[in-house]
């Protein structure tokens, strides 16, 4: 009788391990078909797509049987039964070969598997006398779309998905490819290479195990939201819907949360005092050291400046320091002390206190951008007409020329002052 790619897994595995999957013997073979160790990362990403640790692969009964079905399933294609249970015993096709692991030679290894695979124990007379090149359990019945597609590391309904897939899959299985001719034959494809390996495995899942994959885009939808909102996202119906893209981005193409940040970023947007998130908390950090500074910027720079902070695409030093920029440009004669650290604010204090004191202002009114403190911040010496300090002493005597100095009390009592002392010089008593 022939055997199924099915029936020799099942006989591997009984003699190998009696089908325990959590198994692992004294040389670091592992699992059911017990695999090699050191074969673990490059087999598991050859059958899954990407690479398992031992424990990862141990863990897993999926992947196991995964890996044993691509693996076998490409020798059997090539030697029949025998020569695949060969090449798992002893990494070469004959059944016949004399070699030994010091229990069992190749030949009562590939009996015990044929018994286990409902084929009856083979001898090593099994070649017929007449010259055949193989007994009837190696004559290998071709495999089904279905089988030859996960030979291949995939799944049919993703070769059915894409037409370029889809028309060589059904090359290969007219033809009957090995999995070494298909995997040449699809790295030549479009497909291929405008994919990524991490996104190739993510589509394997997807349509191999679409409840997992579903599970998977879920969870990265949930944390995406997450971070738009923290951005500053203000949320629309298009908006959720972009998510999915950020989600699929974060899980099939592997997307940390800097680029995250980055797509994210160009979608948020901000108008006048609405404004949330990270990105809003950049707008009013901008906009409170712009006032400290004395400078007005226009609303794009800080709606441009926060997007271009939250993609990663700027520091909130650099703005700071184009606003640093435009406050020396503004106020030349205190550069040294604006590089020293200095706000604007700072600097004007003593004159926004004499203002407020002479002029009897409310505290806190005075501010960098009365026309007075700007036309003090930048004097320029009328000998020279270089920029420079106004002496404070100036400063304070102008502001008893203002008109608004007139109505104060501070006024109206000097005025008394004046005029007692006049009447005292002209001899009156009062």
């Amino acid at each position: 009788m022939s055997l199924s790619l099915n029936q020799l897994l099942a006989g591997i595995r009984q003699v190998e391990s009696g089908g325990n999957y959590n198994v692992v013997n004294s040389i670091g073979a592992v699992g059911a078909y017990q695999v090699m160790s050191s074969n673990i990362p490059s087999w598991t990403r050859r059958a899954l797509g990407y690479s398992m640790t031992v424990a990862q692969f141990r863990a897993s009964k999926a992947a196991q049987d995964k890996v044993a079905q691509v693996i076998l399933g490409s020798y059997f294609s090539k030697y029949g039964a025998e020569g695949a249970a060969s090449m798992w015993f002893s990494n070469q096709p004959n059944p016949n070969s004399p070699s030994s692991d010091g229990g069992n030679t190749v030949r009562q290894y590939v009996n015990k598997v044929i018994g286990a695979s409902g084929g009856g124990t083979i001898s090593s007379t099994s070649s017929s006398s007449s010259g055949s090149s193989s007994s009837s359990a190696d004559t290998v019945k071709p495999m089904s779309s279905k089988e030859l597609a996960e030979q291949y590391g995939f799944v049919q309904s993703l070769f059915n998905s894409n037409s370029e897939l889809k028309a060589l899959f059904n090359k290969a299985v007219k033809g009957q490819w090995t999995a070494d001719k298909f995997q040449a034959a699809l790295r030549d494809t479009k497909w291929f290479k405008t994919t990524s390996d991490k996104e190739r495995a993510y589509l394997t899942k997807m349509y191999g195990d679409p409840a997992t994959a579903k599970q998977d885009v879920q969870d990265a939808y949930i944390k995406v939201r997450q971070l738009a909102n923290q951005l500053g996202m203000v949320e629309t119906p298009a908006l959720l819907k972009k998510m999915n893209d950020w989600a699929y981005g974060s899980v099939a193409k592997g997307w940390d949360d800097a680029r995250l940040r980055y797509e994210i970023g160009k979608q948020v947007s901000f108008a006048g005092d609405k404004h949330q998130g990270q990105g809003g908390q950049e707008i009013d950090t901008l906009q409170s050291y712009a006032y400290d500074m004395g400078v007005k910027m226009s609303d794009s720079f800080y709606t441009n400046g926060a997007r271009n902070i939250i993609r990663g695409l700027a520091a909130e030093q650099d703005l700071k320091d184009q606003i640093r920029r435009q406050a020396k440009s503004q106020y030349s004669a205190w550069s040294k002390q604006i590089d020293a650290g200095k706000s604007v604010a700072d600097l004007a204090s003593p004159y926004m206190q004499s203002m407020a004191s002479i002029l009897e202002l409310p505290a806190g009114s005075v501010n960098l951008f009365d026309p007075t403190m700007k036309k003090a911040l930048q004097y320029k010496d009328p000998q020279t007409g270089a920029n420079a300090v106004k002496p404070m002493w100036q400063f304070e005597n102008e502001l008893r020329s203002d008109d608004r100095w007139k109505s104060t009390k501070n006024a109206q009592d000097s005025l008394m002052q004046v005029a007692h002392q006049v009447l005292t010089d002209f001899g009156v008593k009062y």
